[in-house]
């Protein structure tokens, strides 16, 4: 028997029958290619990389996350001091660990009533969190954005 497998597949995936999807339902340039998870990482990369673009180096320096939602410690100390769901967290760097931004997508979903709406929470989420780390104005983290309210 002088059987060879085959190194790629000879076409398309199909079902059985025959009749099973042949590719991608949606083109890769319409929106819905990305579902709403690989979208919201997206926004936070597109955030992340314009305020690189002004601080480069001290950017690099700075771990982003991605949550679904806050924690059950997280929930129970803002329920304590009477606080909203948070949106997002930051933890300043340590000896052994860089800083870290988490952002939670779920609450800023729900919150946001369209995608650009949750692009620029998102955007405020960021900048709000590296304003927290670097002890700076949220108006001197990105003054393009947040040029009329200095203290967001």
């Amino acid at each position: 028997m002088n059987a060879k497998l085959p190194d790629e597949p000879s076409g398309p995936r199909r079902n059985r029958h025959g009749r099973g999807r042949r590719g991608p339902l949606v083109p890769m340039h319409l929106p819905a290619y990305r579902n709403r998870p690989e979208r919201f990482d997206d926004a936070v990369m597109a955030s992340a990389q314009r305020l690189a673009e002004r601080w480069e180096s001290r950017m690099m320096k700075i771990d982003f996350l991605i949550e679904p939602v806050p924690s059950d410690a997280l929930l129970a100390r803002a329920e304590g001091a009477g606080e909203r769901v948070p949106l997002s967290t930051s933890r300043s760097a340590t000896a052994h660990e860089r800083a870290q931004i988490t952002i939670f997508r779920l609450p800023l979903e729900q919150l946001a009533s369209s995608p650009v709406e949750l692009v620029d929470l998102v955007h405020q989420c960021v900048v709000h969190e590296v304003s927290e780390l670097w002890m700076i104005p949220v108006s001197e983290v990105d003054p393009e954005y947040f040029p009329e309210d200095p203290d967001f």
